[in-house]
C-alpha cells in the first residue's frame, strides 16, 4: 500500500522513528502506531524521504505492506492520527514498488518571510522569518545550482552516503500574492527545487546560501568555488530554519 501524506512538522522530531530508549514522537512512529491500531500487527513504513524536525510535508510518499486496503483506509487511518499528520490517498502498488528507492525526482519548497515589521501567525510556522532580502542578487545564483555536479558542499553531517553528485532538474525563486488581510508587505519569497535527489540538510544549505547572497554577504559567482571545495566548511553561510521547508511532491514512472 502506498500512503500520500500531509504534515505539519513542528511538533514532531522528523520523519524518521529513532530507535533509542524513550524515542522522541516522529511521523513515521504515530503513523505506525495507526496502522497498528487498525490491523493489530505491527507494520513497517517506508517513507520516501526523511524530513527533520520542524520540517513540513504536503505530499510526503510512504509504502507499507497490510493483509488488506479496508473500505475507507484513508479515512480509516486519519481517525487514529492527530490533526497535524493527515493521509490524502491510500493506494494499492506493485508487489516490490518501494516509495524511495523508485523515486524519480523530489521537489520541495522554501518560504522566506522578508517583511521585517511582521508575520502573519498563520505563516509563522512555515516560513523563514529572516527580513529584506535581495530577490534579483539571488536569482544570479540559480543558473550555478540547476546543474549535475558534486554537491557536498551543501551537506551537512550525520550521514555515511559516499555518491555526493546529485541532478537539480530545476529550481526557482517567485514571489508569492501579498495576505490580503494584512498590510501593505514585502511579498513572501518562495524557492521551489526538484532533483533526482537530495543529500543531508542540502535544500536548507542551499536556502541558506541564496539568503547571504540576497543580504549580500555572498556573490553568485562564489557558488562554483564552493562547489568545487566538496566541503560544507567552504558555505560560509547557516543552514536554513526547518520552519521554512516543505516536502511539496514526489514523482515515479509507474506505481502499480
Amino acid at each position: 500500500m502506498l500512503l500520500t501524506l500531509a504534515y505539519n512538522g513542528s511538533a514532531w522530531h522528523g520523519w524518521q522513528i529513532q530507535e533509542r530508549a524513550n524515542p522522541p514522537p516522529t511521523i513515521q512512529g504515530e503513523v505506525e502506531k495507526a496502522l497498528f491500531a487498525l490491523y493489530g500487527q505491527k507494520t513497517r513504513l517506508y517513507g520516501a524521504g526523511r524530513t527533520d524536525a520542524g520540517v513540513h510535508a504536503h505530499a510526503q510518499a510512504a509504502h507499507c505492506d497490510v493483509p488488506h486496503l479496508l473500505r475507507d483506509t484513508r479515512l480509516a487511518i486519519n481517525a487514529k492520527l492527530p490533526p497535524d499528520i493527515r493521509i490524502l490517498k491510500a493506494e494499492e502498488v506493485a508487489p516490490g514498488f518501494h516509495a524511495r528507492k523508485d523515486a524519480l525526482s523530489k521537489t520541495y519548497i522554501y518560504n522566506f518571510w522578508r517583511e521585517p515589521t511582521f508575520i502573519p501567525p498563520h505563516m509563522a510556522p512555515f516560513a523563514w522569518n529572516c527580513g529584506p532580502l535581495d530577490h534579483g542578487r539571488m536569482r544570479e545564483a540559480l543558473e550555478f545550482l540547476q546543474t549535475e555536479t558534486d554537491f557536498a558542499s551543501f551537506q551537512n553531517s550525520g550521514t555515511d552516503i559516499t555518491d555526493t553528485v546529485r541532478r537539480i532538474n530545476f529550481i526557482r525563486l517567485e514571489e508569492r500574492p501579498n495576505e490580503e488581510f494584512y498590510p501593505p508587505h514585502i511579498p513572501l519569497l518562495r524557492m521551489t527545487i526538484n532533483a533526482n535527489g537530495f543529500l543531508k540538510q542540502m535544500v536548507r544549505n542551499i536556502a541558506g546560501m541564496l539568503a547571504w547572497c540576497g543580504r549580500s554577504k555572498l556573490d553568485a559567482s562564489d557558488a562554483p568555488a564552493m562547489l568545487a571545495k566538496k566541503s560544507r566548511a567552504a558555505l560560509p553561510s547557516p543552514t536554513a530554519p526547518a520552519c521554512g521547508l516543505a516536502l511539496a511532491a514526489i514523482e515515479y514512472k509507474k506505481i502499480s
